[in-house]
């Protein structure tokens, strides 16, 4: 049995992916045989609640610090660490730290720990640093602020994983020499994948109405740089054919209202469900005959959003950019198109609608290579075995 100490800036209810990923990371360690302590910053809830420390139902131990990795924090980590020796691992994205994404003094102390009491520190890397900029400017102090921690972090760590191959020549210039390569560990779906198959149907005749028999989704957080591709491709599709479209997510509802409103022809075929639940994100999307997932930067497989229509055996178009990973190509999971060519993602998307036979196939595609290569018990496996490696 492992003892995992879990360094976290974020944890449910109401988070985000890294707390979302950390909770499922964490119980199906519990799950597997080990011992799991939870640590991350107090946050406020939208509920007004705050976050409970204790034991949860999946038996992972949430310990609430006094700050965001501040002094108190490493007080009062230090004392919990000096017990029974744990494995620690951290779920790292730079500005969820403390210290408005500057927080160089806890990378210190992490290495301090490595170094002076021999912890076993391994870092999940879901996010490197900041890209230098000329717009804002006052980024590049924290970009540079950034590369030190990173620097500091990889020195700490016996192990390191990242979230994207793309991360790894981010991070190759600031690692020390002779240092392991680090273990690539995609990002599951935190939808599951739903069997309520009277459910589906159901929220499908709801969408679709009598007018359009076929149903396109978007699942997301509609972010400012996602936006513009979207409002390019939706009217494109919609004008063509019998087909609606839903946006499920935070910010979906405000979308397709102002995209409905900039464009009268989609009201009644554009839908937004705003945030939702898994098991209803879950419903929403099998409800889809297919989903797009347009990226800026490519899909990866950071991008949970993506995972959870191929867990849900949808057939997915996305798009390629400088961090897209060979695997998408090499498999065939999802349809790919060029991220800034919007004429070839909406006819990569129209000619997919029009064949049933091969939208099926890229369902099934994408399907069996979440299970082979995605699932979270891939990453459940590769933690447990890079300590017992260690340990051998």
């Amino acid at each position: 049995m492992t003892r995992w100490s879990i360094l976290t800036c974020e944890y449910p209810p109401d988070c985000g992916g890294v707390g979302d990923y950390t909770a499922q990371v964490a119980a199906a360690l519990v799950a597997a045989g080990d011992s799991v302590t939870v640590f991350c910053p107090p946050r406020s809830i939208p509920s007004g609640r705050t976050l409970q420390p204790g034991v949860d139902s999946a038996g992972v131990e949430l310990v609430v610090l006094d700050d965001a990795y501040g002094p108190g924090s490493r007080r009062t980590l230090d004392t919990r660490l000096s017990g029974a020796p744990s494995t620690i691992l951290v779920q790292y994205v730079p500005t969820g730290f403390g210290l408005r994404g500057a927080n160089i003094p806890w990378c210190r102390w992490l290495l301090d720990r490595a170094r002076r009491h021999g912890a076993d520190v391994h870092v999940m890397v879901h996010e490197p640093y900041f890209e230098f900029t000329w717009n804002p400017l006052r980024q590049n102090a924290l970009a540079v602020a950034e590369r030190v921690m990173v620097k500091l972090l990889l020195r700490a760590a016996s192990r390191v994983y990242v979230s994207t191959d793309a991360w790894r020549a981010y991070l190759a210039p600031h690692a020390p020499a002779g240092s392991r390569p680090a273990i690539t560990l995609p990002i599951p779906s935190a939808i599951p994948r739903s069997t309520r198959a009277a459910d589906i149907a159901e929220r499908r005749r709801q969408i679709l109405g009598t007018s359009a028999n076929q149903l396109v989704g978007h699942f997301g957080t509609f972010g400012s740089a996602l936006v513009p591709m979207l409002a390019a491709v939706l009217p494109a599709i919609l004008g063509r054919g019998s087909c609606a479209a839903v946006c499920v997510g935070s910010g979906s509802d405000e979308f397709a209202r102002s995209l409905c409103d900039g464009v009268p022809m989609l009201r009644g075929r554009l839908h937004g469900t705003g945030r939702v639940s898994a098991a209803d994100a879950a419903i929403l999307l099998s409800a889809c005959d297919l989903l797009l997932q347009p990226y800026p930067d490519g899909v990866t497989t950071r991008r949970t959003s993506v995972m959870a229509g191929l867990v849900n055996s949808r057939a997915v178009v996305a798009t390629t950019g400088h961090l897209t990973e060979t695997v998408w190509a090499d498999t065939g999971a999802v349809a790919l198109a060029p991220a800034r060519d919007t004429g070839s993602l909406v006819a990569t998307a129209l000619a997919l609608l029009s064949k049933d036979d091969e939208r099926a196939a890229l369902a099934a595609r994408g399907d069996r290579v979440y299970r082979e290569r995605f699932a979270l018990e891939h990453t459940v496996r590769a933690l447990r075995g890079s300590v017992e490696g260690a340990a051998a």
